[in-house]
């Protein structure tokens, strides 16, 4: 799904001055982005994620690989599930409504033709005795699993495989439970304007993940962050609770952390919260921490006979 740009050599010159050029450039970010963080002699990396992901996608770059190698645990996000079945107890009690409400009720009469249109397609099934947000949750899944991407490989997944290999711990900030209540306890009115968004989104879904994805692997912060932003438009109430709130909460939990452990922690969360006013970052460095991207290294030295 990443199209990559094709570079015409041939408008550059010879061969030798693009050498030339290339060598005097100051030397770039690793991409995808990834920073390190320091309070004294302690240190955690910065990961930013994309849950789900296409066949294809070379993210899994060397400088990834050598900071979750060195470091003494991992922490995700959220725990990963055994299977369906150990979360299923949990989506039942938080997602079932307590009498059945037709769906075409929840959105105005102007988008009910979008909204059957989006279930006749995509299948979900009777979802008339569904909360809201989980309608909306589960279009969103649905188009996504359409769209070729796939949670078996998406970063979480490959970096948990990676620490058992290596034997790292692996530490979650989140239960599936807490990341569920944090959608249970938005309002109707909040609900059903993330349903909206959703099904508005249906149609590009494919293309805006393609762009998405682009400035993820580019490293493009700025502009993931303008993305990620303006998924929030219409509920800022949203933003707050699924971003900001819990940006706030990690940075003071990882200070802690850091203060108790000397070997480096590697942390991976979505990448829309290292983006932007109000990242991961932006609440670290408040907190006295110094964060930076990371660099190449250089090249070795060659040694002498």
């Amino acid at each position: 799904m990443i199209r990559f740009l094709l570079l015409l050599l041939a408008l550059l010159g010879p061969a030798t001055a693009y050498a030339q050029k290339q060598q005097q450039a100051p030397p770039q970010p690793e991409k995808p982005a990834l920073w390190v963080v320091q309070d004294g002699k302690s240190t955690a990396y910065l990961f930013g994620t994309v849950h789900t992901l296409p066949r294809g996608v070379d993210w899994f770059r060397p400088h990834v690989t050598r900071a979750l190698d060195s470091s003494k645990r991992l922490v995700l996000e959220t725990e990963v599930p055994d299977g369906p079945g150990s979360v299923l107890p949990v989506l039942l009690r938080l997602t079932r409504l307590q009498q059945e409400r037709p769906l075409a009720d929840r959105v105005p009469e102007s988008w009910r033709p979008a909204l059957n249109s989006a279930v006749q397609r995509l299948k979900p099934g009777p979802m008339d005795w569904y909360k809201t947000w989980y309608v909306a949750l589960t279009l969103t899944n649905l188009q996504a699993l359409e769209d070729g991407m796939d949670p078996r490989i998406g970063v979480e997944a490959v970096l948990s495989e990676r620490a058992r290999m290596r034997s790292i711990p692996i530490t979650p900030l989140e239960t599936v439970e807490q990341q569920l209540i944090f959608f249970d306890s938005l309002s109707e009115a909040d609900q059903q304007q993330l349903l909206l968004s959703s099904i508005e989104d249906l149609a590009n879904s494919k293309a805006e993940t393609t762009l998405l994805i682009g400035d993820w692997m580019q490293g493009n912060t700025d502009a993931l962050a303008n993305r990620v932003n303006s998924n929030f438009e219409r509920s800022p109430m949203l933003r707050r609770l699924l971003v900001e709130d819990r940006n706030q909460r990690w940075a003071d939990w990882l200070v802690k952390q850091m203060k108790a452990e000397d070997g480096p922690t590697f942390v991976a969360v979505g990448a829309g919260h290292l983006a932007g006013k109000g990242s991961l970052i932006d609440e670290l460095e408040k907190r006295g921490l110094k964060v930076k991207r990371v660099m190449p290294e250089p090249p070795a030295k060659k040694r002498r006979r």
